[in-house]
């Protein structure tokens, strides 16, 4: 065990990395990475192809996207797909909390060196990110299988609270740098002290002199966030909680303050108010557009793909600078390389096996009726907007409304309208999701995510070893960049757009003779 003093030593001299192939070996490495882009691959080719049930699918998936669900002309092509991403998943998540494992026995035993704990943290939080996207997929055939979904949860759970110990050591700024204070740099690199030797139990509970880095808030935000919202989607009682409790009375609440200054402006053309509504467009709609592009199935290949590289670097950039110390032990094909890679064949063969002989049926032929109906159910709640009509069959005498101040206008004097026809929410998301701006605020959001992503990543490429603590800088550049770009399209466009334009004559005339209408017919009640 190392004691305090030796740690303390070595935090100023550093210590010779020592090779370790069964953690940090290619054959090791490459197994999990393997696999693990395999897995997103699949999970990425199922969205692309539309070889997945609708109800995943969200308005942004179909209408910007432009994602259909295809899975009922191809169910063999969609029931494979289903089969590689349940394999793959479940060896990821096994694999995961095995490395852990043998990394927290590492760690208590004082041998591990910090290089090797990366390797063995980062390696399982890839089985993670993969494994989180591939339960999005599945999310109906869990559904179904409830003792399958039971088990998984219970190692999702496993493996979250070992990310969130396991994270703990890497909270010290003074974390994995490559040159210690008092560091001789004149040695060869075969035999230079660096930080990366370390024993990574020396900073089990403590910082030292630098602090805390900064960045470490966020990876434990990003965890938490992403396993909450991916187990919580699991279940339809947490989606309809949020619905209930979050989005739709925010939406409510967007629609109203919307809709105050669309009754003004719809009652005596007065062209404050219909700048007062453009106005509160260019706040409202970059936050109903984030809200949308979050519920959306593209949102969780946005979390995994990400979580593949940012894990990729973290493991890649340090086996690098390592190389001239461990190369000798960890780049030779022993046993410890070639059995991980072999067992990827037992994956292939099972693939293999489903793909090519005939079954009785299908996954989901084994599924009672009774459960398919309450599959569908439960899916139809999670759709929002597009599962509730724009205008009901009795509506059909009033006036359609095609622009936004005329939505909102008409709808908030319709009292005798049922309630589900009257909703504000409902009509004003459904006008908002159906124009191109909306979509041209969606498509700036990813522009962003990608930008931000590659700005931070190619900062943690080329400052791991050597600096941290500047990735919440370039994240809040990013969000500020987004907000602005998105309040400039919707004050530049808007106006021109069915969300800000204002209403032609003949459309407002009969607009006022349907409102007088209204007035003037007596309540059914």
């Amino acid at each position: 065990m190392v004691t305090t003093q030796e740690c303390l030593r070595y935090l100023q001299t550093g210590a010779v990395t020592k090779g370790d192939a069964d953690i940090s070996g290619k054959g090791v490495i490459l197994a999990f990475l393997i696999s693990a882009y395999v897995s997103f691959t699949a999970v990425l080719v199922a969205y692309v192809t539309g070889m997945l049930e609708d109800e995943l699918l969200t308005t942004v998936d179909r209408r910007i996207m432009r994602i259909k669900s295809r899975k009922d002309k191809h169910p063999r092509i969609h029931e494979t797909i289903q089969h590689i991403v349940l394999l793959l998943s479940d060896q990821q998540i096994v694999t995961g909390i095995a490395i852990m494992a043998a990394g927290f026995v590492g760690l208590r035993g004082g041998q591990m060196s910090v290089y090797h704990y990366q390797i063995v943290l980062y390696l399982a939080w890839l089985s993670s990110s993969v494994h989180l996207s591939a339960l999005t997929l599945l999310r109906p055939f869990l559904n179904k299988h409830q003792g399958l979904r039971a088990w998984r949860l219970l190692g999702m759970i496993v493996l979250f609270f070992m990310l969130i110990v396991g994270l703990v050591p890497t909270v010290s700024y003074d974390w994995g740098t490559i040159y210690s204070p008092e560091a001789d740099t004149s040695l060869p690199d075969a035999i230079q002290p660096t930080g990366w030797g370390i024993p990574a139990i020396c900073f089990w509970g403590k910082t030292y002199g630098d602090g805390f880095n900064d960045d470490a808030p966020i990876g434990y935000l990003i965890l938490i966030f992403s396993y909450v919202w991916k187990m919580g989607d699991l279940f339809v009682s947490p989606r309809n909680l949020y619905n209930r409790t979050i989005r739709r009375p925010l939406e409510n609440f967007i629609a109203k303050t919307l809709s105050v200054f669309a009754r003004r402006y719809m009652q005596d053309g007065n062209a404050l108010w219909l700048w007062c509504f453009r106005g509160l467009l260019v706040i409202w709609i970059p936050l109903v557009a984030f809200m949308e592009a979050m519920a959306s199935f593209s949102a969780s290949l946005w979390l995994s793909v990400l979580g593949l590289v940012f894990g990729t670097i973290q493991i890649v950039i340090p086996r690098y600078q390592n190389l001239a110390q461990t190369a000798a032990q960890e780049s030779e094909w022993g046993f410890g390389q070639l059995v991980p890679l072999v067992l990827l064949v037992q994956p292939i063969g099972a693939i293999s096996e489903h793909a090519w002989i005939r079954q009785g049926g299908t996954i989901e032929s084994n599924i009672s009726e009774p459960v398919r109906r309450q599959t569908a159910g439960s899916s139809t709640s999670d759709h929002g907007p597009e599962s509730e009509p724009l205008v009901d069959d009795q509506d059909r005498h009033l006036v359609t409304p095609r622009r936004l101040v005329e939505v909102l206008g008409q709808r908030q004097a319709s009292y005798e309208m049922p309630a589900e026809i009257a909703s504000r929410s409902t009509v004003f998301m459904n006008t908002v999701l159906s124009s191109r701006l909306f979509g041209s605020v969606i498509a700036i959001l990813h522009i962003t995510i990608l930008g931000a992503a590659c700005v931070i990543l190619s900062f943690d490429a080329q400052s791991i070893g050597y600096q941290r603590g500047q990735n919440w800088t370039y994240a809040l550049i990013a969000i500020g960049v987004y907000a602005s770009a998105s309040w400039l399209a919707v004050l530049i466009f808007g106006p021109y757009s069915r969300l800000g334009r204002k209403p032609s004559r003949r459309r407002a005339t009969l607009q006022h003779e349907t409102l007088g209408l209204q007035k003037l017919t007596p309540s059914s009640s």
